[in-house]
């Protein structure tokens, strides 16, 4: 950033435009008037995950009732959707609530610093050349559709923009993760021997060229997991054959992509009633299916691998090829829509093979068992890398945040990390039901911030028993746990008399799972302890009860406020030419989850006064996008 130039500043700043952050800016806009909030993309379109990936039947293995936010349910036909779809109702959700007018595409986060001097973050953003010219005006992206890319964006066609990197800087008093868990950059593609020898292409599903033309060719698709049955039967309708090779087989289940219920219950009931009745009905028997799994495996199993002999020919070998070694549920359970997978190996259009690459030939694949599979084109389904918060370098006053090496706090914080919350969904159930808690226990938590004047969040209980010796000399110096710690204030020497100096390693990964793509990267995920807040529960009933209605305090999280001997360390507002962020209502739409005008708040509202305190969001009724939730239950305490 140029020298002289002052930074930018808001309140809540949200890192990435997809599933997480269009949710989390769409909850604080409707629930948190006045506050400016902005969004930073690294991409030049919106949607994440379901922009990134482009290979032929993309999907998601979670039904849209409840992958669809809780303010805006879906009310389509199908309950399991293809990517375009989800996209679209991403993009028309962003722009119906104006979180699109948030959003600065091509700010790519390369660091972010934490001050207790100051309270805040302070974040360095690399522009690519999908930013517009015009940044770091806070309008930079705001006035492009949704979802699409910037003509006048440095290195885009038509574009004029300078070859040198830019680099802009911002500040704000709170930081949201909403990256996802892995790189977007690439995936994880084994080091195959003789790949060169093969004259064919080899792709992988997450970088999709569009050039492939796979009609009439042969197909090898290595990979057992959601990707590869994904694309076995999607890719089968052109080529002449397809080979999904795996080392290891994986539960699917097959599921109705039009739901019954829905049908049903619309003939009687308003769309959004119906959609709440059959969202909440998924989420229950996902939850149950689940703790079957967990409780009763061979059960569970017996009923998987019985609905797999069904839908397959009489005599097909499942116990080779659809049996694995592990309990339902150590690994993800696959969807097969319809039974598509099933129905595409019984008209033979798809085979299954369970064996291990030997080396590639001029001609396909040999395989251990000296098989030979003929190819035209492999597609590599062989998994994601894994990469909390994209790679983001933080500190924490001065010292770096060795993120493999901190608890998760109420599955939202990390441990010794203030004012900074993330969204982190659930492997057994849909993302979005996460996001949507996360969003709301946020808002509750700067209601309280602002209602007891505390300008910082830090989570840093009591450690582990076995920790316990560690953790005293860590914390040298600093005042004991307790209640009477929450009305602290930042330290006048500029740092945090909370939390643990290092983040001493200790639990278990944040992913149970025996996945091959978690057991790869698992030290690049933070811990979890062994009891809530620190234990990450992959239970949405759980998370109900602890977020939306339990109680924001607790001991293991700090509230603190700036020593009044030091005002010098008290955070400045934005620059004098910079406005804030808060959209207008745009004409015969609503501007935010609960459908409401949005109004301009005074400004000194925005610089740190008194905000409006609206409702709690109980969230997930029928008949309204958002409700107020009355009685003690949800108060922000």
């Amino acid at each position: 950033m140029a020298a002289g130039l002052p930074d930018e500043h808001v309140d809540v700043l949200i890192i990435g435009a997809g599933l997480s952050g269009i949710g989390i800016a769409a909850h604080l806009l409707s629930n948190q008037p006045g506050r400016r909030i902005a969004l930073l993309e690294a991409r030049g379109a919106l949607g994440g995950t379901w922009d990134l990936f482009r290979y032929p039947g993309i999907r998601s293995d979670s039904d849209m009732n409840s992958l669809s936010y809780a303010f805006r349910p879906w009310t389509g036909e199908k309950s399991i959707v293809d990517g375009p779809s989800i996209l679209r109702y991403l993009t028309e959700t962003a722009r119906t609530h104006r979180v699109d007018e948030l959003v600065r595409y091509g700010h790519r986060v390369v660091a972010a610093s934490w001050s207790s001097a100051r309270a805040g973050w302070t974040v360095d953003v690399a522009l690519t050349a999908d930013a517009s010219p015009g940044v770091p005006a806070a309008s930079a992206a705001a006035g492009a559709p949704a979802g699409t890319r910037h003509a006048d964006a440095p290195g885009s066609p038509g574009g004029s923009g300078d070859a040198e990197p830019r680099h802009v800087r911002l500040t704000c008093d709170v930081l949201v993760g909403a990256t996802g868990y892995y790189r977007y950059d690439r995936g994880h593609e084994p080091d195959f021997p003789g790949r060169a020898a093969f004259p064919g292409r080899v792709v992988h599903p997450q970088h999709w060229p569009d050039d492939l033309d796979h009609t009439g060719q042969r197909v090898v698709v290595i990979g057992s997991g959601a990707t590869a049955m994904t694309l076995a039967p999607a890719l089968a309708e052109r080529a002449a054959h397809v080979t999904m090779l795996q080392r290891s087989p994986t539960y699917v289940a097959s599921l109705a992509t039009s739901d019954s219920l829905m049908s049903g219950l619309r003939r009687v009931l308003p769309d959004r009633w119906a959609a709440w009745l059959v969202r909440w009905r998924n989420i229950l028997r996902n939850q149950l299916v689940y703790r079957l799994s967990r409780s009763r495996p061979e059960m569970v199993r017996r009923e998987l691998l019985a609905g797999v002999a069904r839908a397959l020919p009489d005599g097909y070998d499942v116990a080779t090829h659809f049996t694995p070694s592990y309990g339902p549920w150590d690994q993800r359970l696959c969807v097969a829509p319809d039974g598509d997978l099933f129905r595409a190996i019984s008209a033979g259009n798809v085979e299954v093979v369970t064996d291990h690459v030997d080396t590639f030939t001029e001609r396909g694949i040999r395989l251990r068992s000296g098989r030979e599979l003929a190819a035209d084109v492999v597609v590599t389904a062989t998994g994601l890398r894994l990469r909390m918060f994209d790679g983001i370098a933080l500190t924490v006053d001065g010292e770096t945040v060795r993120v493999p090496r901190r608890r998760v706090y109420k599955g939202m914080m990390l441990e010794g990390v203030p004012n900074f919350v993330f969204a982190f969904g659930y492997v057994n159930a849909s993302w979005t039901l996460k996001v949507d808690l996360v969003a709301e226990h946020l808002g509750r938590l700067l209601r309280y911030l602002d209602r007891h004047g505390y300008r910082a969040f830090v989570p840093g209980g009591p450690a582990a028993p076995a920790e316990a010796e560690a953790e005293a000399q860590a914390e040298a110096g600093a005042r004991p746990d307790g209640a009477s710690q929450a009305g602290g204030a930042l330290a006048a020497t500029g740092t945090i008399p909370a939390g643990r100096a290092g983040g001493a390693a200790g639990g278990t990964s944040l992913l149970d799972l025996t996945a091959g793509y978690v057991l790869r990267d698992a030290g690049e995920l933070p811990r979890q302890g062994d009891r809530p807040p620190w234990r990450t529960r992959m239970s949405y009933l759980a998370d109900v009860r602890a977020l939306r209605f339990g109680r924001v305090t607790g001991p293991d999280l700090r509230f603190l406020s700036l020593p009044e001997t030091a005002p010098e360390a008290v955070a400045g507002g934005p620059a004098a030419d910079v406005c804030p962020v808060v959209p207008e209502p745009r004409a015969g739409t609503g501007s935010s989850p609960s459908g409401g005008g949005r109004t301009r708040v005074p400004e000194h509202a925005r610089r740190g006064g008194a905000r409006h305190e609206p409702s709690v969001v109980a969230g997930d009724r029928p008949g309204a996008d958002t409700a107020t939730a009355g009685g003690e239950a949800t108060r922000d305490v």
